[in-house]
């Protein structure tokens, strides 16, 4: 069994570290619970835009990735709705080195006036291209429309008008605000002592100082849908987008989650890619995400068809969503092998790669305040039919549904589903 140990020092700041005995390699997670939810509607990306500014350095370290590079450290960082983590992957050897100089350049980050203003161009480009890719665009609107009116129902990337509004001052208050230790998550896996890591993070005296937190409110999530949003445009195929949002108090609902994804379409014999092979429109482009945040999650699977395809998948995807709701327990053997299946993806996601482990790490730990592997995989394994049958009837009603069509559509396509 994977062991998960924690420090919180006095001022808030929390330290994880999950051991891993006999590996060689590390990894170094640092996270802020600052994200699209925690924007003002006029600064919205600025989460987003700050993340790319802390890799411009210091104003004595111009390039960080040289350093990081040096030590054999593979770096990233990921802005989702509700945080904002910064990522190392490196030899055990090297891991407090690494997390030495994150502690380093989120503290003495720069944000020199003059790359911000070169970095609004970068960031306007990566916005252009999100509304030009049919996944983004659907994938960024299924999360609007399935939280409207919750502070989840944020974009990370933020509009065109609100990027080119952001002013350095708002840049300066945010991260003033925001990346200060009491806020922060670090969490570190690998073949590792927590006395020495403690001691690591000791040795930066202003991350172990008094500060106040600055954690945001959290609000209970109502569900309003169905939400359904269409957009007009010339494409050769229609991306369609379809999300549940979910539950995510307890960890069999988290599971249960899990599950119905690979149920539903995560798995190659799930119910809806079997149905869209029989309607000759699978396609590669089939995608599932699922994340679970604080007051609630979200299941969501896109794919692309074909113009005069999409009145009959429309159909498939509502009478699939009813006849699940209506007749779950009909569903028993695939949910035998979607629960296996389920344990073997989430299984295999944290062991393939050190980086996305200690970034879904750092993300248990901001949204929940633990991680454990072992309880989460367990939860899963040991899910019960009759708890999963409670959940799908919850989860799959229609006001927990939202629909997302992008693509050479006819006006009002959607007007006459029944959910």
């Amino acid at each position: 069994m994977t062991e998960i140990e924690k420090h919180t020092f006095s001022n808030g700041l929390v330290l994880a570290l999950e051991k891993l005995p006999g590996c060689s390699s590390a990894g170094v997670a640092v996270g802020f619970p600052a994200g699209g939810r925690t924007e003002k509607s006029r600064i919205s990306g600025i989460s987003h835009y700050l993340e790319h500014m802390i890799f411009k350095g210091t104003d004595k370290v111009k390039n960080i990735d040289v350093l990081f590079e040096r030590v054999g450290a593979l770096t990233n960082a990921i802005t989702e709705v509700d945080s904002t983590v910064y990522l190392a992957e490196c030899p055990k050897e090297t891991a407090f080195k690494t997390l030495e100089m994150w502690f380093q350049f989120l503290s003495e980050a720069a944000i020199d006036r003059e790359e911000f203003e070169r970095e609004r161009g970068v960031i306007l480009s990566e916005y252009f291209i999100t509304e030009d890719n049919p996944d983004s665009l659907v994938d960024k609107n299924a999360t609007l429309s399935l939280f409207k009116g919750h502070p989840l129902a944020s974009t990370v990337i933020g509009s065109e008008e609100t990027v080119k509004a952001i002013s350095h001052r708002d840049m300066v208050d945010y991260f003033r605000f925001w990346y200060h230790p009491s806020n922060a998550v670090i969490l570190v896996s690998g073949d590792l002592q927590m006395d020495e890591l403690i001691d690591c993070v000791e040795q930066r005296k202003e991350w172990i100082k008094r500060g106040v937190s600055s954690v945001s409110t959290y609000k209970a999530f109502v569900p309003k849908g169905p939400a359904i949003m269409e957009f007009q445009r010339q494409t050769k195929l229609v991306q369609v987008g379809l999300a549940f949002s979910s539950p995510t108090d307890s960890a069999e609902e988290r599971a249960s989650l899990q599950v119905l994804s690979s149920m539903l379409s995560t798995g190659r014999s799930s119910i809806l890619r079997r149905k869209l092979v029989m309607e000759g429109e699978f396609t590669d482009r089939f995608r599932t995400s699922v994340s679970a945040y604080r007051e609630a999650g979200i299941f969501l699977t896109t794919f692309a068809i074909r113009p005069q395809k999409v009145t009959k998948v429309l159909q498939i995807l509502t009478e699939t969503t009813r006849d699940v709701r209506k007749h779950i327990a009909e569903f028993k053997k695939d949910f035998e092998r979607a629960r296996s299946h389920a344990v073997s993806l989430f299984s295999t996601s944290i062991d393939m790669r050190m980086m996305w482990r200690t970034l879904a790490g750092a993300w248990e730990t901001l949204r929940r305040g633990r991680c454990s592997w072992d309880e989460m995989i367990a939860s899963i394994e040991t899910l019960k039919f009759e708890q999963f049958e409670d959940y799908v009837t919850e989860i799959m009603q229609p006001e927990r549904i939202a629909l997302v069509i992008s693509g050479d559509i006819k006006q009002e396509v959607t007007k006459e589903l029944q959910w």
